[in-house]
């Protein structure tokens, strides 16, 4: 039966029925969604909903697919008010996204919104660092919070955050491609081969969009460039400690000059991926630069995803999008702003000001000056 393209009709029709059940997810004003919450789960979300022996076989097999979304999502936290400490997955990065930590003494339904500090929108360190194992206060309190207060949201886990939506639809594509390779006579695609084949056919293309939306400077001028007359340019980097378990962020403003007028270095826990501490370190930038009054600025970084996402609006899955969306709010008090893929070469004094913050607990600023030791950086710059 294998030969004849069952096995993976099958696989593809679960692979439709999946991405259904993530659209039902994340657009609850669907047709779709609306018709069967009515029916089978009005007063819960789809993926509380139960069984019912009286259910369509659509709907039966929709319940079915909903799985595969369980195994393969997290929650992206924004208030924390809809999840559950101990029911949901919302530890990213961690093996299952789900709290193993003993917490005897905590009911079931006790919301991760307990855990966060709403005046300052931060982690209660203390709480956290009481209640669970270490490796998971780590992971929590890496978790960036906005104070937008945006809802909680359902991404996908497990895979790259450029990868969140599209490695689904991708592997359903070659999935449908063998079937008609077997279907035709034509040498068909190992079933094992898929996932990787995957993978590397949406790396490829991913790779694409960038080098041509964000075409990054030739070798010959990998030196930093001063801003127009009229405006002020402020390179920003973040770096990792893995040992410490926390992460170093750089920030320098400088003029069309190259004078410096203001520097930042800070430490802050770790977060799930290098692409988060990006974005926030795009983010300390912007606040830096309003916290000093500066309205005309042109912000530079070295990560082609976070530079991507705030120029052409993707991410939106992306375990960052909440830090996008807080930077994109700040943005719009300048008068003029600019963001700007760079080559590592042209961010060297942002890298070596996040990687100061090793040695630094919480936040240094300089004004009209850098540290000693970060002074031939800038002068290299501008020579």
């Amino acid at each position: 039966m294998g030969g004849l393209g069952f096995r993976e009709n099958e696989n593809f029709n679960d692979a439709l029925l999946a991405k259904q059940v993530w659209r039902m997810i994340n657009n609850t004003d669907s047709l779709c969604h609306r018709v069967f919450k009515a029916w089978f789960f009005p007063d819960c979300s789809i993926l509380d909903a139960k069984e019912s022996s009286f259910g369509s076989y659509a709907w039966k097999s929709i319940i079915g697919a909903r799985d595969v979304i369980r195994k393969g999502m997290v929650w992206r936290i924004g208030t924390g008010e809809a999840l559950r400490i101990k029911e949901d997955r919302w530890l990213p990065g961690h093996a299952n996204c789900s709290v193993i930590s003993p917490l005897p003494s905590m009911s079931p339904d006790v919301k991760v919104s307990s855990l966060i500090d709403p005046d300052r929108v931060a982690w209660r360190t203390e709480v956290v660092q009481q209640l669970f194992l270490p490796h998971e206060a780590d992971i929590i309190l890496g978790i960036p919070l906005s104070s937008r207060s945006p809802d909680d949201r359902i991404i996908w886990a497990h895979t790259p955050s450029e990868f969140r939506a599209e490695i689904f639809v991708t592997s359903a594509w070659f999935l449908w491609n063998r079937r008609n390779a077997v279907h035709f006579g034509r040498p068909p695609l190992p079933v094992d081969s898929i996932c990787s084949k995957a993978g590397n056919y949406l790396q490829e293309f991913l790779q694409a969009q960038i080098e041509e939306q964000i075409p990054v400077r030739p070798p010959p001028s990998q030196q930093w460039c001063p801003p127009d007359h009229h405006c002020l340019k402020i390179n920003f980097d973040a770096t990792v400690f893995r040992r410490l378990s926390k992460a170093g962020i750089g920030v320098i403003i400088r003029n069309n000059a190259g004078e410096v007028e203001g520097a930042l270095s800070s430490s802050i826990p770790m977060a799930h991926s290098v692409a988060d501490l990006e974005a926030l370190a795009c983010l300390k930038a912007v606040q830096f630069a309003l916290e000093l009054g500066i309205t005309r600025v042109v912000f530079e970084g070295d990560s082609a995803v976070i530079i991507n996402a705030l120029l052409h609006g993707v991410g939106a899955f992306a375990t960052f999008n909440n830090i996008l969306d807080d930077i994109c709010m700040l943005s719009t008090v300048f008068q003029f702003v600019e963001f700007s893929f760079v080559n590592r070469h042209c961010n060297s004094v942002a890298d070596a000001l996040a990687k100061k913050a090793k040695l630094i607990v919480g936040a240094q600023v300089w004004l009209h000056d850098v540290p000693a030791d970060i002074a031939p950086l800038v002068s290299l710059d501008v020579h």
